[in-house]
């Protein structure tokens, strides 16, 4: 599963209309991928949409740090 911009936002906060089945979708998925410009994009949207800065960067942390999913990294030879 690519984990991308607006479904990382689903999966982290309730009160998005698709969070329960953005968790059903994550649960359900055996791989997980995403990269570094989602991850820019998702900070940047959360701040667009006034979401606790504390709040999306400690999900930020948590999930670059947990071992259930792939980042890659885009440098400069694969952008």
């Amino acid at each position: 599963m690519l984990l991308d911009t607006s479904g990382l936002l689903c999966l982290h906060f309730s009160t998005e209309p698709l969070h329960t089945q953005a968790c059903a979708e994550y649960q359900k998925a055996t791989v997980r991928l995403t990269h570094s410009y989602i991850i820019a994009e998702y900070v940047a949207l959360a701040n667009a949409r006034r979401f606790s800065r504390s709040s999306v960067l400690n999900f930020v942390v948590d999930l670059l740090s947990s071992s259930d999913i792939e980042t890659v990294w885009v440098d400069e030879p694969i952008h």
